[in-house]
Parts: structure tokens; sequence; C-alpha cells
């Protein structure tokens, strides 16, 4: 009878202390952290995000995709800036990439070299 209220009583510790612990977690969750986290996990490369603008899947956002994209881009209607834009609204990309200028100017290149292809 002892030990089964010593490994009740052992039992309900742990119950408390892992109830505690996970509790505490969930307080101390910070947006800005996941945010800042996130941004480096799923990132869409230059590449691949002009290539999927011109396959009509930024066209939620006002992207026109194929022909139009290239005539859109030739009548600078769009730009490196619309597409990062267009692509965090789609969720492709996280929202500080914004801020990254050299993500930005990779683009640019990108939408250059498309130009001509």
């Amino acid at each position: 009878m002892k030990g089964f209220i010593i490994s009740s009583l052992s039992a309900l510790v742990l119950t408390a202390v892992s109830t505690s612990a996970v509790h505490a977690q969930q307080t101390a969750y910070n947006p800005a952290v996941s945010e800042n986290a996130s941004s480096n996990v799923a990132r869409i490369t230059p590449v691949d995000l002009v290539n999927a603008a011109y396959r009509g899947q930024l066209e939620n956002q006002g992207i026109p995709s194929y022909n139009d994209f290239h005539l859109a881009y030739r009548a600078r209607q769009i730009n490196a800036y619309a597409l990062v834009k267009s692509a965090i609204q789609s969720n492709l990309l996280p929202s500080l990439v914004l801020n990254d200028q050299s993500y930005i100017n990779a683009v640019a290149t990108q939408l250059d070299v498309f130009r001509y292809e």
C-alpha cells in the first residue's frame, strides 16, 4: 500500500511539472522571434519567384502572366519590388524580405535576364 501511494504521488508530481512547462512555453511565445526564424526557412529563390510570377501564381495580386508579364515588365508596370510584395501577400515569402535590398536586387537582375529570353 505504501508503494502504491508513493508511485501515485510521483506520477502526480510529474504531471504537475510537465503541465507547468507546457504553460510556460505558451506564455513565452514571441511572434517577432518566430517571424525572424521563419525568414531563414521558407525562402523562394529570385529565379523561382520570377518564374512563378510568369506562370501566373501571382495573378491574384495583380501580376499578369505569360506574354502579359513580359509586356507589363517592358512597360515598367511591374518591377522587382512589386513581385516581392506580391509574393509576401501570397505567403511565398516572409514579410522581412521586403527590407532585404540584396534579395530585391537579385529579383531585378532575374527580371532583366528573363526579359531577353
